[in-house]
This record gives structure tokens, C-alpha cells and sequence, in this order.
């Protein structure tokens, strides 16, 4: 099962280098500064309204598999319609759509990864780590590819890209044979709203990931203005995509036994100490260092999550926590993208300072309580091993 998730993840994401360059596409087929924007604004408010859902409505009825396959062949087919070239109106009614289907299938992929953890005692890390090795190789094939067919193709490309998660689905097992007799109901939302442990885990992985808002959006912008070349800063960029890959690989392994909210206080601790470097503006060999610690700060977050999903909620849940953790995040990224630019107003060194506030806040929430829980007695029955106990 370990090696049909790895390659679920592949599928899935060997179509974001392409899809990265959909500014380019829209400019192309003569789309104006403020409809780019809103069309890419799109997908993040949509992420809000409709992905928690759907994602429970397919883990209530056992179909997250299926519904993997179904929501990425709808979104091939949507893409692809915008080889015909349609106007404004159509651009952003078909963006519309296809953002629908789009944004579950990340999410539902990931709800099916956590319910293979739990039903194979496998490694979240080393499965997820081959989204991570896709998008390196899609960014370097989307440049090559895009230089012998023109930008034009990009819906075409694209659309190819997005049916391989659907070829992988039929090899991998159903839902309903992940999920223990004894589990009972599932998929309701008060399995997940009334784990409070779970819920202050999800908000301090939100707020991690949320506090890359300022290094996301204006990273390459203060690296260029200190005069370094566009040449140096594509390397620090791979740097901390491929501290990520590591992380992945090895991070379930070290943390063995241990909870996993310990994890995300670690990742919430060292994006502190980041962000505060960060904000005096360093030269290029602690730029190098502090790229280093992407694999600590985002693959800490989104690993420790998982492996709290994975050990509080039950298999049948895992779509419905998947779905809200999704919202949070979007929640809180969209919140501080949207705030850095005001942020970067007033200086680099209070943009990363604020960024620094948002993971000493995660710091709080993630902290483990040794106050026993409600939860806790479903983790000591139902799941009894741990997610890393199989590294």
C-alpha cells in the first residue's frame, strides 16, 4: 500500500510546475493585471466554502479513493476547456468550476494517505515526500516542455498531467477495507470538532505555515534588492525544497514514539528563530542556513499534523479533519499573503518579526498537555501504535 500512496502523491502533484504558469498563460490570451488576480484569488476563497464538505461527505460514505479519481478527471476535463480560448466571462466561469474540483483533490488525497497510516501503520513522511520530488521534477520539465510547445498548450499539458491520479486510484484499496468493524458511524463532524487537542494542533500548523506569508511573497523581491543574482536566489529556493524532501524522509523515523504535537512545537520554535533572522536581513551564507530550516518549520507542520490526524481521528473521520485542517490553513495563509504586503510597508524587519509573533502563537497552541483528554482513550484503544513505529 505504501508504494501505491507514494505513487497517488506523485500523480497528483507532477502537474504543479505546469500549472505555475497559468499567470503567464492568461497574459497570453490577453487577460489584464486584475483579472489574473482575481482569477488567482479564486481557488483560495473557494477552498473555504467548499472543501470541508465535500471532503466529509466522501469519508461519510466510504469513496475517498473514488472520489480522488472523480474529482481529478472532472478537473482535467475542465482545464481543457480553456483551449478554446474563451473571453473574460468565460475565463473566470470556468476558473470557477474547475477550482471546485481542483482544490478537493489534495485534500481528499491526503485524508486517504492518513487512513493508510492508520490501517498500515506506514510512514506519512516517506509516502508525502513524493509530492515533494514531483514538484521539482514538474518545475524543471514545465520550463523544457513549455519551450517546445509554447505557452498555448498549457491547459493541454495540464489537463494529461491531472487524469494520473486517476490511473493510480484503481490500484489502491477501497475504503471501507481500511476501516476497522468496531470503528462504528463515521465521518461526522463532532468526532473531530470535540478533540480539542486535535483542534489546538491544527491551528499551530495553520499558524506556522501561515508565518512563510512574508517569505513567500516578497523572499525573492528583499534577496534581488541586496543585490543578489536571480541565479543564487533559484538555488536558495531548491535548497529549501530539497531540506524539505529530507525532513520528509526521515522526520516520522526520529520522531519514533514521541506525540507528534511535539513536532509541530519544534517546527513552531525554529520558524521563530528563522523569522527573527530573517528580519536583519542577512547576507547569502546565513540565507543558506536559514533556507536549511524550511525542512524543520513547513515539512514540521504539515508532517505533524498528519501524524496527529492520523493518531486521534478515526479512519472514517479522516476525510472530515482533513477538510477542516484544509480550511484553517487556507484560512490563515490567505490572511497573512494578503497582509505581508502591508506588513512589507513598514520594513523588512517588522514584516518577519510579525511572522515570528504568528509562530510563537504556535508554539502556544501546539504545546502538549499531559491533562488527560477525551480523545486520548480513543487513541489508546482503537490505535494503540503510532504512526512512526513502522520506520
Amino acid at each position: 500500500m505504501s508504494l501505491g500512496v507514494s505513487g497517488l502523491y506523485f500523480a497528483l502533484y507532477i502537474h504543479y510546475g505546469f500549472f505555475a504558469f497559468i499567470p503567464l498563460w492568461l497574459k497570453t490570451m490577453g487577460a489584464p493585471p486584475s483579472e489574473i488576480g482575481v482569477l488567482m484569488a479564486i481557488p483560495l476563497v473557494l477552498r473555504l466554502l467548499t472543501v470541508a464538505p465535500f471532503s466529509a461527505w466522501a469519508g461519510r460514505r466510504g469513496r475517498v479513493r473514488d472520489a480522488i479519481a472523480v474529482t481529478a478527471i472532472l478537473s482535467a476535463a475542465l482545464i481543457a476547456l480553456l483551449l478554446g480560448q474563451p473571453g473574460h466571462i468565460g475565463r473566470i466561469a470556468m476558473v470557477l468550476v474547475f477550482s471546485i474540483m481542483w482544490d478537493q483533490i489534495p485534500v481528499l488525497t491526503d485524508a486517504y494517505a492518513v487512513m493508510a497510516v492508520r490501517s498500515g501503520n506506514l510512514d506519512f513522511g516517506r509516502m508525502r515526500v513524493w509530492g515533494s520530488i514531483a514538484v521539482v521534477v514538474s518545475n524543471l520539465a514545465a520550463g523544457w516542455a513549455f519551450g517546445l510547445t509554447g505557452i498555448e498548450a498549457l491547459p493541454l499539458l495540464v489537463a494529461l498531467l491531472l487524469f494520473l491520479p486517476a490511473i493510480v486510484v484503481p490500484f489502491l484499496p477501497r475504503d471501507r477495507h481500511m476501516a476497522s468493524p468496531e470503528a462504528g458511524t463515521a465521518g461526522r463532524w463532532r468526532d473531530v470538532i470535540a478533540d480539542r487537542k486535535l483542534l489546538r494542533a491544527m491551528a499551530a500548523a495553520s499558524l506556522i505555515m501561515g508565518s512563510h506569508g512574508v517569505l513567500t511573497s516578497f523572499g525573492a523581491i528583499q534577496w534581488a534588492e541586496r543585490g543578489i543574482s536571480t541565479g543564487t536566489i533559484g538555488t536558495l529556493q531548491a535548497v529549501a525544497v530539497g531540506a524539505e524532501i529530507i525532513a520528509f524522509w526521515f522526520g516520522a523515523k526520529l520522531l519514533g514514539k514521541r506525540d507528534p504535537s511535539l513536532l509541530i512545537c519544534i517546527a513552531a520554535a525554529v520558524a521563530l528563530v528563522r523569522w527573527v533572522v530573517m528580519a536583519t536581513n542577512p547576507g547569502v551564507p546565513v540565507l543558506f542556513a536559514a533556507q536549511v530550516l524550511q525542512g524543520v518549520t513547513a515539512t514540521g507542520a504539515i508532517l505533524g499534523i498528519m501524524l496527529v490526524i492520523a493518531a486521534r481521528v478515526p479512519v472514517q473521520s479522516s476525510a472530515a479533519a482533513q477538510g477542516l485542517n484544509a480550511v484553517l490553513f487556507g484560512l490563515v495563509l490567505a490572511l497573512s499573503t494578503a497582509g505581508s504586503g502591508l506588513l512589507w510597508s513598514y520594513g523588512v524587519s517588522f514584516a518577519y518579526l510579525a511572522m515570528a509573533v504568528l509562530a510563537g502563537l504556535g508554539i502556544v497552541a501546539a504545546w502538549p498537555s499531559r491533562r488527560p483528554e477525551a480523545a486520548d482513550a480513543f487513541i489508546h484503544t482503537i490505535a494503540p501504535q503510532s504512526a512512526g513505529e513502522n520506520a
